[in-house]
């Protein structure tokens, strides 16, 4: 998430929102994030969050599910992952100013697709979320004197709101959780999200993913193509 941009006009309106939960779970529509292009022509987030994986897993294609055990993939997602941030007509989000937030709907679009094309063969994608964790990256938004001035107010939350995981070792919850469970055993349109009780205990909780699976496989194929495209003009290059 480069440059983040705390919109304080948002944040002000969601104190008096019956939403204030939901979005101070989900950063939805407080954050927004100056995004760049890569030497390659690539959206940054795109290229950092989705596309690099993406190639990567291609590579490891010979290796994946070909043993006498399944391969299993686990995506980190985010509950701001939201639907009207992602287009499949600008899946890189040039256009938009949410490119956290599209490119995590991309990673869930993404992990159904593998499963509907690779199954068969032994491949499973799952989709974990570590919730809202501080974080070098996290104190990058606001200062750290902010951060300590609103944590009674996070602490409070937490008795409502199971997202503010807060650390890293919660945050991983669903994470090694998953790690434990059989692959071909978990629903490929579940997103697992590690969650902390405001007595700051931890547990895995779940939800179905807001998409269909004619999307996923349309974004899967532009994700090919894109990869056809840009293994070609590196060639060219060289």
């Amino acid at each position: 998430m480069p440059s983040p941009h705390l919109n304080i006009g948002a944040v002000l309106s969601s104190l008096f929102s019956r939403k204030v939960i939901h979005v101070f779970s989900t950063a939805e529509g407080l954050l927004t994030q100056d995004d760049r292009v890569t030497a390659h022509g690539l959206q940054e987030v795109f290229a950092t969050n989705v596309f690099g994986h993406f190639v990567l897993i291609r590579e490891l294609d010979p290796l994946l599910g070909r043993g006498d055990s399944p391969s299993q993939l686990i995506w980190t997602s985010s509950r701001s992952a939201r639907k009207a941030s992602f287009s499949l007509e600008d899946f890189q989000h040039s256009r938009g100013q949410e490119p956290y937030s599209s490119s995590k709907y991309a990673l869930d679009l993404l992990s159904v697709a593998l499963n509907k094309n690779f199954n068969q063969r032994g491949l499973f994608s799952s989709v974990v979320c570590p919730g809202t964790m501080l974080t070098n990256l996290t104190y990058g938004i606001l200062p750290r004197f902010v951060w300590t001035l609103i944590m009674p107010i996070i602490w409070l939350l937490r008795f409502f709101a199971n997202a503010f995981t807060l650390t890293p070792y919660n945050g991983a919850e669903a994470l090694v959780w998953l790690f434990r469970q059989k692959p071909e055993s978990l629903n490929p349109l579940t997103k697992y999200l590690s969650a902390t009780t405001g007595f700051g205990s931890n547990y895995v909780t779940t939800e179905k993913m807001d998409l269909d699976d004619d999307t996923a496989e349309k974004f899967y194929r532009s994700l090919l193509e894109l990869e056809r495209h840009l293994r070609a003009t590196l060639l060219s290059t060289d």
